[in-house]
């Protein structure tokens, strides 16, 4: 279980040097478990925070019967992919905020895709864009990303609040006229955060009339298309950072995770002849590199 928690936090966080697995093997016991946890220990400095999977479970036992009383290592049960991923990327993270976090995350999807449904019609109420006259043309862009997958872990968990982004905009078209997948992106994103599914032209509209006043904003595209008609329809990008996209029949790739269509490469051509600076960086951890350089090889 652990080994495959650390595949899932990479995914997700990028490689992790200073993240290491000891599993209980199907055919050990606690024996193997406690050699193998004190080894691994051995060859470790400075603090260190031990997550088992279960309260009362033998990697928890094995863990406080060798390491309760020793300084600089914490132990907690109950092993969450979302409490592994705070631990690593807020590593200021308190354990008490740890714990409250798995809590947290322990939702009734049913229940919570039917209060989405309700917040998400917020944007439909207010239609009059003059009302925000005086915002127009001073948005408060912080990022502005390509992730085929829109909100997920590295967006929802990473990006957005390393920004203190204030509202996530999903611009495009599907996801806006589907409200299974407005409900499901309002599930996703940070319960702090507002969010705006929207169509591509009505993103551009509303943002260029500044509706959402000096709130710090994270524009999410599925795809360069959907930017380049977002910059058509006079939406204001400067830069725009290439997250996620997936392999398809007759991509070739471009970065680890990122796999361009011959189609998409002339996409990108263009978005870069209209003066916007594109770079691909997954995680903010990444360093951030020149991704017209690297698509043109």
């Amino acid at each position: 279980m652990a080994e495959g928690v650390k595949v899932s936090l990479e995914m997700i966080v990028g490689k992790q040097e200073n993240v290491h697995t000891v599993s209980l093997r199907p055919d050990g016991d606690n024996l193997q478990f406690e050699k193998e946890l004190n080894d691994k220990m051995k060859a470790l400095n400075g603090s260190t925070l031990i997550i088992a999977d279960l309260l009362g479970g033998t990697p928890c036992n094995v863990a406080v019967k060798n390491y309760l009383n020793v300084e600089g290592v914490e132990i907690i049960a109950g092993m969450t992919l979302s409490i592994v991923i705070e631990a690593v990327v807020n590593q200021k993270a308190t354990i008490k905020e740890l714990v409250c976090l798995s809590r947290e995350n322990i939702v009734d999807v049913k229940a919570g895709m039917n209060q989405a449904e309700k917040e998400i019609t917020e944007d439909s109420k207010e239609k009059e864009l003059s009302n925000f006259s005086q915002y127009a043309g001073k948005e408060n862009i912080v990022n502005t990303r390509i992730d085929e997958r829109l909100i997920h872990g590295q967006v929802a968990g990473i990006w957005s609040t390393s920004l203190s982004t204030q509202r996530i905009i999903v611009a495009n078209d599907e996801a806006a006229s589907d409200p299974l997948q407005k409900s499901s992106l309002r599930m996703a994103a940070p319960t702090s955060m507002r969010l705006s599914v929207l169509p591509v032209e009505a993103a551009a509209e509303n943002i260029r009339a500044g509706k959402y006043g000096k709130q710090r904003l994270f524009l999410l595209f599925k795809n360069p298309k959907d930017v380049l008609r977002f910059i058509e329809a006079n939406g204001p990008i400067k830069t725009v950072n290439v997250g996620n996209m997936s392999y398809k029949e007759g991509a070739r790739e471009v970065t680890k995770s990122i796999q361009v269509l011959p189609e998409e490469e002339t996409i990108f051509e263009t978005i870069a002849s209209k003066g916007v600076n594109v770079t691909a960086q997954l995680v903010p951890n990444d360093p951030s590199i020149d991704f017209m350089k690297k698509l043109r090889g």
